[in-house]
């Protein structure tokens, strides 16, 4: 199984950084993971539709039509830690190429990008900052091996 996050916008700061780069490799260890950042498109309010779309268009280009895309979306399922393990572990049963996890910008993901994936998941209900949110999610992502493999990071 391989796993890609892709995230949009650079990450920035020297904590998040520091997290984002020890989780990489941490996932690793694991199995193969790649992480992408891809740049950002500025946007406001009357062009909102196009940046979107656009942003669309860059995500689509590292997802092949084998691989399941993922969104770490408001509007995804809430999972508590297993559950989001026994998740990814239902999905690379069911598909035969890479996991594409995506964490989006500041507005989010377009309808039609909501409808292409095979799943989406919420962060928490609660709204983080982009940069903590990479954190969050590789940390879980992390955490989901560590389940899957019975390491003793998550002893819950």
């Amino acid at each position: 199984m391989k796993i890609k996050c892709v995230a949009i916008g650079k990450t920035v700061g020297s904590y998040a950084l520091e997290e984002v780069q020890a989780y990489v490799k941490r996932i690793q260890h694991f199995m193969p993971f790649e992480f992408i950042e891809l740049k950002e498109i500025k946007h406001n309010k009357h062009n909102r539709e196009n940046a979107l779309l656009t942003v669309e268009k860059s995500i689509v280009k590292h997802v092949s039509s084998r691989d399941a895309l993922i969104l770490f979306d408001e509007k995804g399922k809430q999972m508590d830690s297993k559950a989001f393990a026994q998740f990814i572990s239902k999905q690379t049963m069911l598909q035969s190429g890479t996991m594409v996890f995506c964490i989006g910008g500041a507005y989010g993901f377009s309808e039609s990008l909501r409808k292409r994936a095979k799943g989406m998941v919420s962060l928490s209900p609660m709204t983080f900052t982009h940069q903590l949110a990479r954190v969050i999610a590789l940390e879980q992502l992390y955490r989901a091996c560590t389940i899957i493999n019975h390491h003793p990071y998550h002893h819950v």
